[in-house]
């Protein structure tokens, strides 16, 4: 009886301890290089300037929601009790968030982006993984986060300039997203508010992530899905900048930067630069992790049980959108 108690004992004692660890997140190698940072587009992305980056790591896969809760349920972590979102035919409000109470509308699946979790939320979680695994796991500067996402194209896009092409690779304002924002948001169409993108991806909001092709350097909807945060405070011009690809950061600093877009805006350029106050909640923004590559920077492990959950879920999802048919393109 005492060395059955004591398995018992021992097995639940693993169990929890697997339910605590973090979930390793994918990780893609950028090798060191240099680019040319910003546009003449806007006065925040100017001036272009050159930058020249270490080799670093960054996340495949923006954080999903569930690798987030794992990290909840590990720390106590006390997420924001509201958040800004599009819910109940209310357009854009504050409602609670689903990390305290429950899934919201745009929060279907544990696999999509973890959001509502403020850029505070996002450091909380990259400290917690860094110090659970022994990794240098961080947010990634914006220099970074811009010469991932590149990937080398100096187009509009990471793929080039056409946006019929759009859907292929990102998430974002498209003919899906209007119809589902016209059929659950008292009639509003995000044509009148945001503009569409002449593609249908048959996805209305956050998507799985991964569900879209990858950039040239492997990595999965740095355009669209969700606006990620990255370390660096905001500033009003890139006059000053770091040139080394390092984060830009103040003592003081009111506002983070976040960079990419959402399924909520049509596709920004490459070069477009947003940012939100350091207590801004909302359900449009979240983060992927980065890595220094150094001598607690390892190699990726076997496919996890989370990985392997991960693509079915983007399986089925595939399949499901392909049953759908494809929203057609407006008259006139």
């Amino acid at each position: 009886m005492f060395k059955q108690s004591t398995l018992t004992v021992s097995l639940l004692l693993l169990a929890n301890a697997a339910m605590a660890a973090p979930i390793a997140p994918q990780m893609v190698t950028i090798k060191a290089g240099d680019f040319v940072m910003g546009s003449a587009r806007a006065a925040n992305t100017q001036p272009a300037h050159s930058v020249k980056l270490k080799a670093f790591r960054i996340g495949k896969y923006e954080v999903s929601a569930a690798e987030f809760q794992r990290f909840v349920e590990a720390t106590g972590y006390k997420a924001p009790r509201m958040c800004l979102q599009m819910a109940s035919k209310r357009w854009f409000t504050s409602v609670p968030n689903e990390f305290v109470d429950a899934a919201t509308l745009q929060s279907l699946s544990k696999f999509e982006p973890a959001t509502c979790i403020g850029w505070n939320g996002a450091q909380a979680y990259v400290a917690w993984l860094a110090k659970e695994t022994g990794k240098p796991y961080r947010l990634p500067s914006e220099a970074e986060w811009e010469y991932a996402s590149r990937a080398g194209g100096t187009g509009r896009y990471f793929f080039g300039n056409e946006e019929t092409q759009a859907c292929r690779y990102a998430n974002l304002a498209d003919r899906s997203a209007e119809a589902a924002i016209r059929r659950d948001f008292d009639g509003l169409e995000s044509r009148e508010h945001v503009g569409v993108m002449p593609c249908d991806d048959k996805s209305g909001y956050a998507s799985i992530v991964g569900m879209y092709e990858a950039n040239a350097f492997g990595l999965h909807d740095t355009l669209g899905n969700i606006a990620e945060y990255v370390q660096d405070c905001e500033h009003e011009s890139y006059a000053g900048a770091p040139a080394d690809g390092s984060a830009w950061v103040d003592p003081t600093c009111k506002a983070r930067v976040v960079r990419g877009g959402s399924w909520h805006w049509r596709g920004f350029h490459a070069s477009h630069r947003g940012a939100m106050p350091v207590d801004f909640i909302g359900a449009l923004e979240g983060f992927r992790v980065a890595q220094d590559i150094g001598a607690a920077a390892s190699a990726d492990a076997a496919p996890s049980s989370f990985d392997l959950e991960l693509a079915e879920a983007q399986k089925s999802e595939r399949a499901r959108r392909a049953a759908l048919a494809a929203i057609a393109r407006p008259k006139g």
